[in-house]
């Protein structure tokens, strides 16, 4: 959670920031920004750098769970394919890491929805965003987007805990 919070920071909440400011803009009859660059630039000489921040809290607690979701899962998945006899290699790894991308989307969805709608152009708050998601469309718009998500994170939590494990194995006799 840490680690996911540490992206939030530093990277996360001020790139997805621009991506909805660039998606929105892309809607609008006439474009605003040129790209992304220009977004930034404009943004920040428009409503300074908190501009960039804004939807920290559910970026945040969308990044920390999701890196926390992502690794547990696995982790236990790992544990269990042990316990079940089933052979640690690529092939698995793959295949564990992409069954915690599946578990992280379905666990961490909500979050991502309510992040996208309090960056909009409208800018809801996280109340606001919930209580509009809510009315409007039920407690399954929570889940909206899981599909785009869920492609990336199967292929992207098979890539990187089959790395993770390759790179582990070959650096332990180094007792990093």
């Amino acid at each position: 959670m840490a680690a996911g919070t540490a992206e939030s920071l530093l990277a996360v909440t001020p790139t997805e920031r621009i991506k909805t400011a660039l998606i929105d803009d892309a809607k609008a009859n006439t474009r605003k920004y040129r790209g992304g660059a220009h977004a930034f630039r404009t943004i920040i000489a428009e409503r300074g750098v908190a501009e960039l921040y804004r939807g920290l809290v559910m970026t945040t607690m969308k990044q920390s769970s999701t890196s926390a979701v992502r690794m547990g899962s696995y982790n236990a998945l790992k544990e269990l394919s042990k316990s079940y006899g089933v052979a640690q290699n690529n092939f698995s790894t793959f295949g564990l890491g992409a069954m915690a991308g599946v578990i992280t989307v379905y666990a961490t969805q909500p979050f991502d929805t309510v992040k996208t709608m309090s960056q909009s152009a409208k800018g809801a708050g996280i109340r606001e965003a919930l209580g509009h998601l809510l009315r409007t469309a039920g407690p399954t718009a929570l889940w909206r987007g899981s599909t785009m998500r869920l492609g990336r994170l199967i292929f992207s939590g098979g890539i990187v805990f089959t790395v993770y494990e390759n790179l582990a194995s070959l650096l332990s006799p180094l007792n990093f």
